[in-house]
């Protein structure tokens, strides 16, 4: 057996990235903030860069300047400033309340540890007293990620077994010829199914046609009111004519629900002449001589 133990790797470079404030505020009240997680950082004992050199490091691209831990950024962000560790923070503010977000990264954009710290009613003062108090509880987090690899025992690996002799295989088996078919007698007559007659479908001209009304009468019902209340004013005040601010706006909506209610009505007259025709075409009449006189009868579809 032989055993390959790791060393004990050097402590990781750290650098916080510009923070991200929503809503966005003053460059001067931003860097603030950086400098406080700089600050919580350092204090921990990490090997930190400071916050001035970052985004002097990162000033010349407004894609680094920005990066807030999502992308491709991040990993440009760290060969740029040759780190191990990165922390994104987003800082949400909400009159005086704030919301800090840290994550902690590696330098490809992995997160490895995060902390969420809210500060209600809070001074700016305070606010920055709260974001280095969490980057201090980052870098605790960061000190208890696993830093050594186990030692790994490589095992000899035993020689190959010997090749496995195969048996022959066994001669196959006799098949047996089957006996002769006898021959099937041919049908003396042939039988052929009547054919089946499909019935015409027709079109269903009426269905549509009353629909079509239906329609009409439904577009013209709601396209009138919707044009006959337009530039009326839209309150209950005295005089609204000249007190109201705002007036109804409904030409566009009335008239184009009139002019399909209307297209609607004249669809469904024309719909209704095909199907008035295509009954009358349906429409058979027979006559039958009879002694001393004839038996006429006529028939349709419906």
């Amino acid at each position: 057996m032989l055993l390959a133990c790791g060393s004990a790797a050097a402590a990781p470079k750290v650098a916080a990235l510009v923070p991200t404030m929503k809503p966005s505020v003053a460059p001067e009240l931003r860097d603030r903030f950086h400098e406080a997680i700089t600050r919580g950082l350092t204090a921990a004992g990490d090997d930190v860069i400071g916050a001035a050199e970052v985004r002097l490091q990162l000033g010349a691209s407004e894609e680094l300047m920005s990066c807030n831990g999502v992308g491709p950024c991040v990993a440009r962000a760290a060969q740029a400033l040759h780190i191990d560790r990165a922390v994104a923070s987003e800082i949400d503010v909400n009159g005086k309340d704030y919301v800090i977000k840290l994550r902690l990264l590696d330098a490809v954009g992995r997160e490895l540890a995060k902390v969420d710290e809210p500060c209600d009613i809070c001074t700016v003062k305070e606010a920055d007293d709260a974001t280095a108090r969490a980057a201090g509880k980052l870098a605790a987090a960061e000190k208890a990620l696993p830093t050594e690899t186990p030692p790994v025992a490589a095992v000899e690996t035993p020689p190959p077994p010997p090749p496995k002799v195969e048996a022959p295989p066994p001669p196959p088996p006799k098949v047996e010829a089957a006996p002769p078919t006898p021959p099937v007698a041919a049908p003396t007559e042939a039988t052929t199914p009547p054919p089946v007659q499909s019935e015409k479908k027709t079109f269903p001209w009426r269905p549509v046609a009353i629909a079509s009304l239906v329609a009409g009468v439904v577009g013209i019902a709601v396209g009138i009111p919707l044009v006959a209340i337009d530039g009326n004013p839209t309150c209950n005040l005295p005089n609204p004519r000249t007190a109201c601010p705002n007036v109804y706006n409904t030409v566009g909506g009335g008239a184009a629900m009139l002019t399909l209610g209307l297209a609607g009505v004249a669809a469904s007259g024309v719909l209704f002449y095909f199907d008035h025709r295509a009954r009358q075409r349906a429409t058979t009449v027979s006559v039958v001589p009879l002694s001393g006189g004839a038996f006429v009868s006529t028939g349709g579809r419906f």
